[in-house]
């Protein structure tokens, strides 16, 4: 028994039907089974977890407005340049959504539109998902859940693990497992490129374990595999089917956007991050900051991003070499970072031990208050269930100061 209706055991039912009695104060006739149903799956027909959630997704749906968004309302570049779009329906009349993340610029949009409507953009897609599938369900008579969800990782690459934007993904997945939750009926990911099973040690955290078991990362005989459950003629030639757009176009553009880089005239102000997880550190003239960092595994990515108030620093990255001596991974120079917040992502390809440096010994007149962030991501484990691992900087002289106030 699956937990659909039609598919329940004798206890699915009596939790259906009680669940029913403790929302009756609630219910509309909106909140038909097929929903309830959903809801009782992704808290695992826990009743009491199942009121919750479905008390505060209302609220919250209530508080959005979320019937009345929609993606023509959403700023430009986000419908331009946020990638994704529904191309057709799979052979039970699923809709087929397609995410070219691959060629997706979070860091341009997120310099050029607020995350407040980057959410509600998604919240747009997901409402008008959920009214396609509202439509096949009339249409073929039959109810109709869930969608196939193709992400396509070709171009995806260090860029794409920069923080915020990271942190804006996971916001989102975190939303829409929330008040969305079993929407998802299959996900397709290809062209995964090395680095993946890194990009999905940090989304895994705020996926639903029924989510997890949907996930699907094809080789190179994807096309095959998409078109089992796909029709040639509802899927895009650059993706293994038939349909074309306009003027032959292979993508389907007009259903698909592709995403790409976001044109720096759309940029609105500078973005930095605001996440606790800064630590605040005063560089006293003539000092450095060093931080040691373990690596045990070859593919390994350290990220950083740091700011001061005042005046520029000097950073690089060093392994150290078997010898004890230092070997520069990334070379010590300055930065204006007082200017704009700096920040990047290394892939370091040997074990040992890197420190990371935060240097002012040249400046014998100055000290530095900075911010900054540095987290070491190492490959996830072939264990599926293992949760990814995240190292913490060691510095014998690491403090914490208020001193942005």
């Amino acid at each position: 028994m699956n937990g659909t209706l039609g598919n329940l055991n004798v206890k699915q039912q009596e939790k259906l039907n009680q669940l029913k009695i403790n929302l009756e104060d609630i219910l509309l006739e909106s909140h038909d089974d097929h929903m309830l149903l959903r809801f009782l799956r992704a808290r695992s027909f826990n009743l009491k977890t199942t009121e919750v959630l479905f008390r505060k997704d209302l609220k919250w749906k209530n508080q959005m407005q979320t019937s009345s968004l929609s993606i023509e309302n959403s700023p430009e570049v986000l419908r331009k340049y946020w990638p994704g779009g529904c191309c057709g329906f799979d052979k039970e009349g699923s809709p087929v959504w397609i995410d070219p993340f691959g060629k997706c610029d979070l860091r341009g949009l997120l310099y050029s539109s607020k995350a407040s409507d980057i959410f509600k953009h998604n919240v747009a897609i997901l409402e008008s998902l959920y009214q396609k599938m509202q439509q096949q369900s009339h249409k073929l008579e039959s109810h109709v859940e869930g969608i196939i969800y193709i992400a396509d990782m070709e171009g995806f690459g260090l860029h794409h693990l920069w923080k915020p934007g990271v942190d804006v993904v996971n916001r989102n997945v975190a939303l829409f497992e929330q008040h969305y939750p079993e929407t998802l009926k299959k996900i397709f990911v290809i062209n995964a490129p090395t680095i993946f099973p890194i990009a999905y040690s940090l989304v895994k955290p705020f996926l639903q374990e029924n989510t997890r078991k949907k996930i699907s990362v094809l080789g190179s005989n994807w096309k095959e595999t998409l078109l089992k459950h796909i029709d040639a003629n509802e899927l895009p030639l650059h993706w293994g089917g038939e349909a074309r757009g306009q003027a032959g176009d292979p993508n389907c553009t007009h259903q698909v956007m592709l995403g790409g880089k976001v044109p720096e005239s759309y940029y609105i102000k500078e973005r930095h991050l605001s996440s606790q997880e800064v630590l605040k550190y005063e560089l006293s003239r003539g000092s450095s900051l060093e931080l040691k960092y373990d690596v045990h595994q070859p593919g390994s990515v350290l990220r950083y991003e740091f700011h001061t108030k005042k005046n520029d620093i000097a950073f690089g990255v060093q392994r150290i070499a078997e010898d004890g001596g230092r070997v520069d991974v990334l070379p010590i120079q300055r930065y204006n970072c007082h200017m704009v917040w700096e920040d990047g992502e290394i892939s370091l390809q040997l074990p040992g031990q890197y420190i990371v440096i935060f240097d002012n010994s040249y400046s014998w007149t100055k000290s530095k208050k900075m911010m900054y962030w540095v987290e070491l991501l190492e490959p996830a484990d072939e264990d599926p269930d293992k949760e990814p691992k995240f190292q913490e900087a060691v510095s014998d002289s690491l403090q914490d100061m208020d001193i942005f106030e």
